[in-house]
C-alpha cells in the first residue's frame, strides 16, 4: 500500500483527497501547515507528498526546500498541488526540487487520482486496487447500510464528492439532486430513509424545500439533516421550526461525523 501525505490547510480539500486516496487503496496522511509537513514526512516516511504553497507559517516553497535539503526526506517526490498557476511559480517548484506541478482548480478528485496511479505505474509499481470494507457492523446497527438510502441535496460539486466517496465507502445506497426542485422531485418519486439537504441552492432553497417535503404525505415522515454554512440562530429556528431534525454547520462537520450523525438517526 503506497503512502501519500497531504499537506493542505483547508480541511475541506484535505478531507477530500485523503477519503478519495484511501477509497482506492493508498494510505493517506495529513498536514495542516509546512512545519506538520516537514514533521510527518521524516516520521511517516511517503512514497509520494502532495504539497500547497498557500500555508500558515512555513509556505510550499520552503517546505520543499527544507525537505530537499533533509537526507532523509531528500528522495520523496513531492508534486506541488495550488492554485497558484502562473509559469514562474511553476518554475520555481521545479527548480526548487519538485517531481512535478498540479494544478487544482484544473482537476477533480477522479483526475488527480489517475495522474497519481499512473505515476506509480511509471516505476513499474502495482496499480492500487479499490480496498475492500472490512469493518464490522456495530452491535446496535439496526438498519442495514446496504438498504439504507439517502438523498443528498446540494449543488457544491466538491461537497457532492467528498460526502459520496464517505458513504459509498460506508456502504450506503446515495442519490444526489443538485437543486431543491430536483431533490424534492426526487424524494417523491422514490422511498429513502434519510435527506441531506442544503439551505442556499438554485431554484428552491432549503426553506422551501422543507416546507414541500413536510406537506406532503410521501415524504413528511423522513428524517431531514441541514447542511448549512449559516451559524445564525434565527436560519437554525426557522429550520426546525419547519420540520428540519437536524441542523449542521458544513464547517463543523466531517464527513465521518455525518455518517455518524446519519445512522443515529437511522438506528432511532
Amino acid at each position: 500500500m503506497h503512502k501519500i501525505l497531504i499537506v493542505e490547510d483547508e480541511q475541506f480539500l484535505s478531507d477530500m483527497y485523503k477519503l478519495k486516496f484511501e477509497h482506492d487503496g493508498y494510505k493517506a496522511v495529513v498536514a495542516r501547515d509546512g512545519s506538520e509537513g516537514l514533521e510527518l514526512a521524516k516520521k511517516e516516511k511517503p512514497d509520494l507528498i502532495l504539497l500547497d504553497l498557500v500555508l500558515p507559517g512555513i509556505d510550499g516553497f520552503k517546505v520543499l526546500t527544507e525537505l530537499k535539503k533533509d537526507a532523509a526526506t531528500k528522495n520523496i517526490k513531492v508534486f506541488i498541488f495550488s492554485n497558484l498557476g502562473q509559469e514562474n511559480e511553476i518554475k520555481t517548484g521545479k527548480k526548487i526540487g519538485a517531481d512535478g506541478y498540479f494544478i487544482k482548480a484544473n482537476m477533480t478528485p477522479s483526475q488527480l487520482m489517475e495522474k497519481v496511479n499512473a505515476l506509480f505505474n511509471n516505476k513499474d509499481e502495482i496499480k492500487p486496487t479499490k480496498k475492500i470494507n472490512s469493518e464490522k457492523e456495530s452491535d446496535n446497527s439496526i438498519v442495514e447500510k446496504s438498504s439504507a438510502k439517502i438523498l443528498l441535496i446540494e449543488d457544491e460539486e466538491a461537497i457532492i464528492n467528498m460526502y459520496k466517496l464517505r458513504f459509498d465507502k460506508e456502504g450506503f445506497q446515495i442519490e444526489i439532486a443538485r437543486n431543491g426542485a430536483w431533490g424534492l422531485k426526487l424524494a417523491r418519486q422514490k422511498k429513502f430513509d434519510i435527506i441531506l439537504l442544503d439551505m442556499v441552492m438554485p431554484a428552491m432553497n432549503g426553506y422551501e424545500a422543507i416546507k414541500a417535503l413536510k406537506s406532503d404525505d410521501n415524504t413528511k415522515n423522513v428524517p431531514i439533516i441541514i447542511l448549512s454554512n449559516s451559524a445564525q440562530d434565527g436560519d437554525i429556528k426557522k429550520a426546525k421550526k419547519l420540520g428540519a431534525n437536524s441542523y449542521l454547520l458544513k464547517s463543523m462537520i466531517t464527513p465521518a461525523k455525518l455518517v455518524e450523525e446519519v445512522k443515529r438517526y437511522l438506528n432511532k
